[in-house]
């Protein structure tokens, strides 16, 4: 309780400077950031591989193939006090070992959206969406005592999508934090057999459910070293009907460049969802930290122009 209480603390003194600021800006002209009002896009896709063959190995093993895509995608527009920032991030891969069926290894898509209008020089009063699940089912393979596969996941099971008024401080070009008194967390199970049982925090038979709550989140992005680009992100989300419970979700993205179109990357991602529940080796079910890291090597082709960040 201690911790949600000084997190609580914290959203106050945040929320307080941010009012302090628009106060301010009323007696103050809002800091222009670009004349040019056209948009900047651009990104990159990436194409991943790797085969393991053994043949009379006597160290043991079994033949693999990994293949897969990313891409990361932007769109940028300024003009004088105003900023509107959107990106897309989608990427699939699928593992097939030995004579196994393929198996997928990695599946996000995420879409997010913010409008901004500055009200001094480091405050903007924000607003924007946040969106993401997953294109392909997901399964639980040795979750059934006959051996066969259970569906899990789906398209848009779950899914989510997350509204957001808030103040952004953004004092620098690198780092950016949102804190928002008022998020809608939405989740979406448009799958019937997951709702029945009420997957992912709806109620049984239910499709979707709605939390009205706060959210604080903050971004990094910037190139580290020659050729090496790291991005970084964290959502807090907690509604008002249960306040102790704080949803976390966080990512991390790593690009090492090695020429025009050799590229490895690394991404993390951490996510603890209270209404997610997950059996563990020993048959306990309830909410769990979860991780996924995945580590590509492969071709990247970039396009367009570089972002302008926020």
């Amino acid at each position: 309780m201690n911790i949600i209480k000084s997190t609580i603390q914290l959203l106050t003194v945040f929320l307080f400077v941010g009012i302090s600021a628009n106060i301010y800006a009323q007696d103050q002209e809002p800091a222009p950031i670009s004349r040019d009002s056209a948009w900047t896009t651009g990104g990159n896709a990436g194409f991943f591989f790797q085969q393991v063959g053994v043949d009379n190995w006597a160290g043991g093993g079994e033949n693999a193939v990994a293949y897969g895509s990313e891409v990361n995608l932007f769109a940028n527009k300024r003009r004088r006090s105003h900023t509107w920032f959107n990106s897309l991030q989608a990427g699939y891969g699928l593992v097939k070992i030995g004579d196994s069926g393929s198996r997928k290894n990695n599946d996000v898509l995420i879409v997010t959206s913010q409008y901004g209008r500055y009200l001094s020089k480091n405050w903007q009063l924000s607003g924007g969406i946040d969106f993401r699940t997953q294109f392909d089912d997901g399964f639980n393979y040795a979750g059934a005592a006959d051996g066969t596969d259970t569906l899990i996941s789906t398209f848009m099971a779950p899914g989510y999508l997350s509204p957001y008024i808030g103040a952004s401080y953004k004092p620098n070009d690198a780092f950016s934090a949102t804190i928002s008194p008022l998020m809608n967390k939405i989740t979406f199970v448009l799958d019937d057999d997951l709702a029945d049982v009420g997957a992912y925090g709806v109620e049984p038979g239910d499709n979707i459910r709605s939390q009205a709550g706060w959210s604080v989140s903050s971004l990094f992005q910037k190139e580290i070293m020659k050729n090496v680009n790291l991005k970084s992100s964290l959502l807090l989300f907690a509604a008002y009907e249960e306040p102790e419970h704080i949803d976390v979700n966080f990512d991390l993205f790593l690009n090492f460049k090695v020429n025009e179109f050799i590229t490895t990357n690394f991404a993390l991602q951490a996510i603890y969802d209270h209404d997610v529940d997950i059996e563990d080796d020993d048959g306990n079910v309830g909410p769990r930290l979860q991780l996924r890291n995945v580590l590509n090597i492969g071709v990247t082709f970039n396009f367009g122009e570089k972002p302008k960040e926020e």
